[in-house]
C-alpha cells in the first residue's frame, strides 16, 4: 500500500466554513447556539483560520450544513495514487479494516 499524505489548510478551511455559513443563511450567533458555546470566540477563530473545530464540533457543523466533513475541509495534497487500481485496492482494504473494527457495533 502506498503512503497517504494529507495536510489540512486551516486558513482556507476557515474561509470555506464562512462561505458555507453565509450560503446556508447561518450567522455566528446561530452556530454559537447550536454548539452550546457561551460566547462566539471559538467560531470566530474557525472563520479566521486561527483554529479548527474539534472532531465533535466538525460533526455538528457537518449535520447543520448537511455536508460531509470532507466537503468542509480544505486539504492540500489530496491522496495521490499512481493508478486507479491502487486507489481501488486501498479503498477496499480500508473498508475491510473499518468493517472488522466496527463489527457488531454502531458506526455513524
Amino acid at each position: 500500500m502506498e503512503p497517504v499524505y494529507l495536510s489540512i489548510q486551516q486558513k482556507a478551511t476557515g474561509e470555506r466554513i464562512r462561505e458555507l455559513l453565509k450560503r446556508h443563511g447561518y450567522t455566528v450567533k446561530d452556530i454559537q447556539e447550536v454548539m452550546g458555546f457561551e460566547n462566539p470566540q471559538a467560531v470566530y477563530k474557525w472563520l479566521s483560520g486561527k483554529s479548527l473545530p474539534s472532531i465533535d464540533n466538525f460533526l455538528i457543523l457537518s449535520r447543520v450544513l448537511h455536508m460531509n466533513i470532507e466537503d468542509i475541509l480544505v486539504i492540500d495534497g489530496d491522496v495521490a495514487f499512481s493508478t486507479t487500481s491502487s486507489m481501488t485496492k486501498w479503498l477496499s482494504s480500508l473498508k475491510m479494516s473499518i468493517s472488522k473494527t466496527f463489527e457488531g457495533g454502531f458506526f455513524l
